[in-house]
């Protein structure tokens, strides 16, 4: 009789255990209410069972599971949520994954809707793509490495000047430039002011209208057409010209 009660004391012992460690490993108690929410990616690199899920920074579960959805062909994370924030998530909700703390640690991020309507177990919260820099490169794999070798190239350029003294140099002749420019645009703001800018205008402006009218010998040659005539006559007598030039070519030859 005692070996019995023994042994059923150790049986339950190990149940209890059983049952606590289950407990810590998926992050959930045992008498806690939860839900279950889906989610759909494309990738979920990085992101494992047991992940945070996080609403606008508050933990509000875990990913509880993480499997290939073949209907739809992507990849379906399951969420087990704590039903007190259930009121907290609406149907237009967004889940996106993100990148937490130095070591890249994956999580869901769940930002809050506006919608009246609530979610219930098992419904869907439509992913978005992360937008912070590390998810980005995460997810643009082998293209971000690029980036990197812009980087260590502009780097080995920087490092170059500095050794040469060129940064230096090249302060010095951005300075200089920007001297001459402060320079200039007070010599400029001088003669506007002083008013030498709108007076050649007008003398400008002056001499315009007296040619117009035919004043003076540039008014007389470009308004007087038999000017123009003689000119024209002058021009387009070729076979003329041509026999002057030839004369004087022969002239010259002798």
């Amino acid at each position: 009789m005692t070996q019995i009660k023994v042994g059923a004391f150790l049986f339950a012992g190990i149940m209890i255990l059983l049952v606590t460690v289950f407990t810590i490993g998926s992050n959930s108690s045992l008498f806690q209410e939860v839900i279950e929410v889906q989610s759909y990616f494309d990738s979920v690199q990085g992101l494992n069972k047991g992940a945070v899920v996080s609403l606008a920074g508050v933990k509000i579960g875990n990913v509880e599971n993480i499997a290939f959805d073949e209907n739809r062909n992507l990849v379906r994370v399951t969420s087990v949520i704590d039903s007190s924030f259930r009121s907290k998530l609406r149907t237009d909700s967004r889940v996106e994954i993100r990148t937490q703390g130095a070591l890249g640690d994956k999580y869901l991020y769940v930002t809050p809707g506006s919608s009246e309507e609530f979610v219930t177990n098992d419904s869907e919260l439509v992913a978005d793509y992360g937008n912070d820099i590390l998810s980005v490169i995460s997810k643009r794999g082998n293209e971000s490495e690029h980036i990197f070798d812009i980087l260590k190239d502009l780097k080995t350029i920087t490092h170059a000047l500095a050794e040469n003294n060129k940064v230096g140099h090249v302060t010095n002749n951005l300075e200089k430039a920007s001297a001459n420019l402060v320079q200039l645009t007070e010599q400029l703001n001088k003669t506007v002011k002083s008013g030498s800018l709108d007076r050649s205008a007008a003398k400008l402006e002056k001499i315009l209208d007296k040619v117009d009218r035919g004043e003076g010998t540039l008014g007389a040659l470009i308004n007087d057409n038999s000017v123009h005539e003689r000119i024209k006559s002058i021009l387009g007598a070729g076979q003329k010209s041509q026999q002057v030039r030839s004369i004087l070519k022969s002239s010259v030859e002798e």
